[in-house]
């Protein structure tokens, strides 16, 4: 009987392991909410999303033996995440996560109340927490910038760079083909930029064809997304290729990238189309550096057809299982048509990427590093009626800039820096003064104002229980209307006490420890402070139930 057991265990694990001897990292098969290099707001996508049953609370395993290099404990980001290193030079990262396992916990949370903080950052030496391949390591969640509950998963080199982890025998079902969603072409006139978004006719599964009549210079630009069997997720497409008949003149193909390269690639958008449509149209000319690890090819992208003439372009979309798509452009020479189309929107303040700025008016000062902007470009930069304008809401920033913005009044109690952005929606922007000058460091663009917050933050119990046991729990919700949460901190007993912060749902929650020792009762209470040190106090007795 024990003989069936152990090989009845061992098959177990057996279905759950890669060719290369890595385990899966959920107990399913994987199905994915988001592929790696797909393009976000963010930038690039440096791992892949397995979904978890749209639930929380799935056993997470680690994919080999290692030791635990780093965990991180956080509101934004991957929120609770785990770093693995392993003994091939490989490292395992698995994001989002709802809770460790009570190993892993018990050390976390020690480190947690020493420091008497929930976010954490802890680093660990070489085989200080060993562990073994297809260990449990913790739940799957929803915490950190997460918008569903999924797992974030990541494999790297020793050297944090990030690799495709489907590239690592993690099958995926996939018969489906990339999809074109939109395609422009572009072209550039005196400095300005100009676009036209061209009709394309899908001729069957694996073919689109479109035509185009111009005697300019043009590129082309294209948002193509790619979905897997078994799932609706849109995801992103694995290899993009740009030729000229069978000459290859741009390749993207995401097997890796570095996190330098994660944000950098923004500049290869349309950000406009970014902006108003959420369209991801990636542009394919020659600007784009070649250095970047998913750029296999970069020849020119930019095409001339003289009067009469003919080029047939194809832009070809590729997932990891082979499956092909086929965009084929022919462009027509015709110097009758007029290409038209939209021209990119310009301010009264140019910009050049390469230089830095140190600009002043009405006593407003704003501070511009060089490649604060990814390219060459225009604000509309002013200062009247208080406000001070840096608008142009078409293009990213990549660094922080500085804002000096002068005070005019005489009562400062509760007075905060605030930003509008175009749609009207007001944030907090910063609460630091010197010398009568709001001091503000940023990468959003927009109007910048005086305001007040002068209301204290809200703290209301959730649940009308005064008793709680070991496997209970004290819910509070917090919010701050006006600039947010700032901080807070609890006490039970007088003692600092763990309460875990969830900022997309305003709340936290302390859980029985070790760490406290609970009375029969127990008095609490809980500090919140917003941005400009409004404070509420709130008090309340409960009591404890061995």
């Amino acid at each position: 009987m024990k003989k069936l057991f152990y090989i009845i265990t061992f098959f177990t694990f057996y279905l759950g392991f890669t060719q290369n001897h890595f385990y899966r990292p959920i107990e399913y098969d994987i199905l994915l909410s988001g592929n790696f290099g797909e393009i976000r707001s963010s930038g690039f996508h440096t791992g892949i999303d397995i979904k978890t049953k749209g639930k929380v609370g799935e056993i997470i395993r680690s994919i080999d033996d290692g030791y635990i290099s780093r965990i991180q404990v956080s509101t934004v980001g991957y929120g609770k995440v785990i770093y693995i290193n392993h003994s091939n030079g490989l490292k395992s990262v698995y994001g989002h996560l709802q809770d460790f396992s009570k190993e892993i916990d018990d050390q976390i949370k020690y480190f947690q109340y020493k420091a008497e903080t929930f976010t954490l950052n802890k680093f660990f030496k070489e085989n200080e927490v060993k562990i073994k391949a297809g260990q449990i390591i913790g739940y799957s969640g929803n915490t950190g910038t997460s918008f569903g509950p999924h797992l974030h998963f990541e494999i790297r080199t020793h050297n944090d760079i990030p690799l495709n982890p489907l590239n690592y025998n993690y099958k995926v079902a996939d018969s489906i083909r990339p999809e074109v969603r939109k395609l422009f072409a572009y072209k550039e006139k005196k400095g300005s930029l100009f676009k036209k978004r061209l009709k394309i006719k899908k001729i069957n599964d694996s073919i689109y064809q479109t035509q185009l009549k111009s005697v300019d210079t043009i590129f082309f630009g294209i948002e193509t997304i790619d979905k897997q069997s078994f799932t609706y997720n849109v995801n992103g497409t694995y290899k993009i290729l740009l030729k000229e008949k069978n000459n290859d003149l741009i390749e993207f193909k995401f097997d890796s990238l570095t996190f330098d390269e994660k944000r950098l690639f923004l500049k290869h958008l349309d950000f406009r189309e970014l902006i108003e449509n959420n369209s991801k149209i990636i542009l394919l000319n020659n600007e784009i550096d070649s250095d970047y690890k998913f750029v296999r090819r970069n020849q020119s992208g930019k095409f001339y057809v003289k009067n009469l003439e003919t080029k047939d372009i194809t832009i070809q979309l590729s997932d990891l299982d082979k499956n092909n798509t086929y965009v084929k452009i022919k462009m027509i020479g015709d110097s009758i048509e007029k290409f038209g189309g939209i021209k990119s929107v310009e301010f009264n303040k140019k910009i050049r990427a390469d230089l830095s700025y140190d600009l002043t008016y009405n006593n407003a000062n704003v501070k511009f590093k060089k490649n604060t902007f990814y390219r060459d470009t225009t604000i509309d930069f002013d200062f009247k009626n208080d406000t001070l304008y840096l608008m142009n809401p078409y293009i990213p920033v990549n660094k922080s800039f500085s804002i000096n913005f002068p005070i005019n009044v005489n009562s400062k109690k509760g007075l905060y820096l605030a930003r509008s952005d175009k749609n009207g929606n007001s944030f907090f922007s910063s609460s630091k003064l010197k010398d009568n000058f709001f001091i503000a460091n940023t990468k959003s663009l927009g109007k910048y104002f005086l305001d007040y917050d002068t209301i204290k933050p809200i703290i209301k119990k959730i649940g009308k229980n005064k008793t709680i046991d070991k496997n209970q729990k004290l819910g509070y919700l917090i919010n701050d209307e006006e600039t947010g949460i700032k901080k807070y901190k609890a006490y039970i007993n007088d003692k600092w006490a763990l309460f875990e912060y969830e900022p997309k749902k305003n709340y936290i929650q302390f859980r029985p420890d070790n760490f406290i020792n609970l009375k029969n009762e127990n008095n609490l209470l809980i500090e919140i402070e917003d941005m400009v040190g409004n404070v509420t106090i709130y008090r309340e007795i409960f009591f404890f139930k061995n």
